[in-house]
């Protein structure tokens, strides 16, 4: 299956996350293995003739990084898991090729014939996420650049309130990343890649 782009959330809730982002821009994604992830039933199958076979060694010699499809852009829930309840980002992404970027899918009962398929299956619960991943067996080290990033969406938590500042004012949290959001926009201004801040209202139209 062909994608053109896809996405990737990150939190920026202090200095160390700002770093972590600033080194994906210049180094690439961080690839992980199956047991780095945050869902304890990945990798778990029904074992069927074809997959009797099959250990841990097997899935975890495999780097994997996720991505999501485009809308996800829209999805409260992953603005919610993975960017910090919007006090984060969402990075865009032109992908060079798909070789090595696979499709999900979503089944309580799936019974996969090989390893690649038991690491792209997931259950119904995760669905939300439309994910996509890297999946490579041959790559060396731990960061992977799948593409070009073109823009960097910034979550703008209760900024569309009439109450905003007020809020604000009471949240330490919110104020730093506020700061750290205005750092990582002079950084993407360096780099020319385009950012703009998301806008909440669009959530579920």
């Amino acid at each position: 299956m062909r994608i053109k782009k896809l996405y990737k959330f990150r939190k920026l809730e202090n200095c160390k996350d700002l770093e972590r982002i600033k080194d994906i821009v210049d180094n690439g994604f961080y690839c992980n293995n199956i047991l780095d992830f945050n869902d304890f039933n990945e990798g778990v199958y029904t074992k069927t003739e074809a997959t009797l076979k099959i250990n841990i060694e097997d899935k975890i010699k495999y780097k994997i990084c996720s991505f999501s499809a485009e809308e996800v852009l829209n999805c409260e829930l992953m603005w919610g898991h993975y960017a910090s309840a919007g006090k984060g980002i969402a990075i865009e992404i032109e992908l060079d090729n798909n070789d090595d970027i696979k499709h999900v899918d979503y089944d309580n009962s799936f019974k996969p014939k090989n390893t690649k398929e038991i690491l792209t299956h997931k259950t119904k619960i995760w669905e939300y996420e439309k994910e996509y991943r890297y999946l490579s067996e041959q790559h060396k080290g731990n960061h992977v650049k799948i593409g070009r990033i073109v823009k960097i969406h910034f979550g703008t938590p209760y900024e569309n309130l009439t109450n905003s500042d007020e809020i604000i004012e009471k949240s330490l949290a919110l104020q730093i990343y506020h700061k750290l959001r205005t750092e990582l926009q002079a950084f993407c201004s360096e780099k020319n890649i385009e950012f703009c801040n998301y806008d909440f209202h669009d959530l579920n139209n």
